[in-house]
């Protein structure tokens, strides 16, 4: 018990340094430089260095009560720095998820709007070029010449500008599914990437998953209970690197360093949010492709070979109880 309780404290005491101290102390190292140096001194180190040396000679520099509250005083702010870093982290994954509080709203319909006549716009392009292949493909099949969709050019011959757009058909699907992979919903790629993993799910086994995935998490592996975790950790934790970033901007109006500062870490913080949504929804849907026999097996419905739509509706009215 004594080893296990050292371990746990050594592992609480890493988690507590690593989370909370040390970007807590740098981001207060900064916020006390910056006045000191300013704009037009912005990259004057031996200004900065004089100042910690005019510091170090005072008096109470040397007492030891005086160096030991500050210590304390200095880990305690660091911490709540960081405490408060966190709280806003989870502000900016709920916008990144698109959950805007009502304030926004008239701004996330408008952005759902657009997004989502973007979206049309590129889906109706990606069936006409699988029409155009469906036509063509037939022509061939009945040894007819293809079709040019386009004509030809004054010469006579395809032209660039006459490329056949049944050729395009996959870079057509890529350009619509970076957009989303469904209709966007939410303002923001992220939340509709999240939506979309209920709804491809729903359209291909008729699964409610909101009401499906705690019953499903309960049969899952402890392998896929870690890789979910993981994904679903990275979230919070880029969402928090991105709040760190807005806290930078307060030093900036001061430092204009911490500007850069400010961009560099919310522009890694939100690549990183894209990969762990991305990453945390194929999850979700791999974990219904693999395991949703064992589901329905649990809940006494019939599921022998492949989880069909049949099965799924089955499921879903058997956990939603008539709701």
């Amino acid at each position: 018990m004594t080893t296990f309780l050292a371990t746990l404290g050594g592992k609480l005491a890493d988690t507590w340094v690593s989370l909370l101290v040390l970007p807590g102390l740098l981001y207060l190292a900064v916020v006390s430089a910056a006045p000191v140096l300013g704009h037009r001194h912005a990259l004057d180190h031996g200004l900065l260095t004089a100042r910690i040396d005019a510091l170090a000679d005072a008096p109470a520099a040397h007492a030891p009560g005086t160096v030991i509250v500050f210590g304390v005083l200095l880990l305690v702010a660091a911490a709540g720095v960081s405490r408060l870093a966190a709280a806003l982290g989870a502000g900016v994954e709920r916008l990144w998820l698109g959950d805007w509080p009502a304030a926004l709203r008239p701004a996330a319909r408008a952005l759902t709007r657009r997004r989502a006549t973007r979206w049309a716009a590129a889906d109706a392009a990606h069936r006409r070029a699988v029409a155009a292949t469906a036509l063509r493909f037939a022509a061939e099949s009945r040894g007819e010449p293809a079709l040019d969709v386009d004509g030809p050019d004054a010469a006579g011959t395809e032209g660039p500008g006459h490329r056949d757009p049944a050729a395009d058909t996959v870079g057509l699907n890529e350009a619509r599914n970076r957009i989303a992979l469904t209709r966007p919903a939410r303002p923001t790629w992220m939340g509709d990437r999240l939506l979309a993993a209920d709804a491809r799910v729903h359209r291909t086994y008729r699964i409610d998953l909101t009401s499906a995935w705690p019953r499903l998490w309960l049969l899952l592996p402890d392998t896929a209970h870690a890789e979910v975790r993981a994904a679903r950790s990275a979230l919070t934790a880029a969402a928090r690197r991105a709040a760190w970033g807005l806290l930078y901007l307060l030093p900036a109006l001061w430092w204009w360093p911490a500007s850069l500062i400010a961009v560099v870490t919310w522009g890694g913080a939100w690549r990183q949010g894209r990969v762990a949504v991305h990453e945390f929804a194929e999850l979700v849907e791999s974990a219904v492709d693999l395991h949703g026999r064992d589901l329905a097996t649990a809940l006494g419905i019939p599921c022998e070979e492949q989880l069909t739509a049949t099965t799924g509706l089955a499921i879903t009215r058997t956990l939603r109880k008539g709701t």
